[in-house]
């Protein structure tokens, strides 16, 4: 069923000059017009109260207020840092994630069955846009050194380049896909893609009705309310080091890795320093 968005664009490519007018508008400011009454619209649009409603019907809504209503629901994730922000939840020192919460993502029997997939891979791809592209980044940092192929999709380039390196993506081969509030809807297209190709799609979402659930074939879970920001990586982060910890533990090559990972670097790390010390203290 298409979107209200769609709706509202499609009812404005076959209205009237005057009915178009609004529909533009709408399009142009879709989060300003929740807020909007009926009469604000008009106003706003040069046209009237009727108008407002006879394009909303034309979109196939009951009224403005039904369309404000459908559209709202739709873009929950999108406008809710707004009302965060003005609301009641922006309450200074709260904290973004209960420990319990942390610790029950931490803990779910799924992240050793995805560890298991990602040592059984041909290549691995990770993959995240937005602010996920962060969470993304870091799990390929993280995991490279135990997984004999690791690709790290997004970049410098945009979805345009993610869709070029996902060009190689075949049978035999896992994706973990990153993807936070507020959702990419090019995530999800990336990820279907991947599984069309006969990838194994690993989603590490904050919801089962997240949109990138619907792709994936095996589900992590991480908390990622934060009570003003869209969303917080914490969780992700969490349960990304949890995955690449039983990835460790599973690899029989691991302790190796490890060794020569530490000479590799050794060089160019400040040594003689106990963790959590004081690098700067004389003693």
């Amino acid at each position: 069923m298409p979107t209200a968005q769609q709706r509202i664009e499609a009812a404005t490519a076959e209205a009237s000059p005057s009915l178009s007018r609004v529909g533009h508008w709408m399009s142009a400011h879709l989060i300003q017009t929740l807020s909007c009454s009926a009469d604000e619209m008009a106003a706003l649009t040069g046209t009237s109260v009727a108008a407002i409603n006879r394009f909303s019907r034309a979109a196939g809504f009951d009224g403005f207020a039904h369309l404000k209503n459908t559209l709202g629901k739709q873009l929950e994730s999108v406008v809710d840092p707004v009302r965060k922000l003005s609301g009641a939840k922006a309450r200074a020192g709260a904290g973004p994630i209960a420990a319990d919460a942390l610790q029950a993502a931490c803990a779910a029997p799924e992240i050793r069955r995805a560890a298991g997939r990602l040592l059984k891979a041909r290549n691995v791809w990770l993959l995240g846009l937005g602010a996920s592209s962060y969470v993304a980044g870091y799990a390929a940092h993280v995991l490279m050194p135990y997984l004999p192929q690791v690709w790290a999709v997004a970049g410098s380039g945009g979805t345009e380049v993610a869709a070029r390196r996902l060009a190689r993506v075949a049978k035999g081969d896992v994706m973990l896909a990153v993807s936070l509030p507020r959702y990419s809807t090019a995530t999800v297209r990336l990820a279907g893609f991947a599984r069309e190709r006969g990838a194994h799609v690993i989603a590490l979402t904050d919801s089962p009705q997240a949109p990138l659930a619907a792709v994936a074939d095996l589900l992590l879970l991480a908390p990622a309310q934060h009570p003003v920001m869209p969303s917080s990586a914490l969780g992700a982060v969490a349960v990304v080091e949890t995955l690449t910890a039983a990835v460790m533990r599973l690899n029989p090559d691991a302790v190796l890795i490890a060794r020569e990972l530490s000479e590799a670097v050794l060089r160019h790390l400040a040594t003689g320093v106990a963790p959590g010390s004081d690098p700067t203290e004389e003693t």
